[in-house]
């Protein structure tokens, strides 16, 4: 059984991210479908698993960033 591109990163440590991400990286990436964009994080490192083209980037500007509290 082959596991899928979701499966085999959730496997490596990867989270769902649930903050905004803002137009400029789409437009970076130039996305022609970034409503259908399902970002997943680990380690600063942001993923996306939307389409096919399985952009990445280790560069956090344009995503939503969160405060440590713990």
């Amino acid at each position: 059984m082959t596991m899928n591109f979701l499966e085999k990163i959730k496997k490596e440590g990867y989270i769902r991210y649930r903050g905004a991400v803002d137009s400029s990286v789409y437009e970076y990436f130039n996305c022609d479908c970034s409503w259908k964009a399902t970002w997943y994080i680990k380690k600063g490192h942001y993923q996306c698993c939307g389409c096919k083209e399985r952009c990445e980037t280790s560069d956090p500007d344009g995503f939503q960033l969160f405060l440590d509290l713990g």
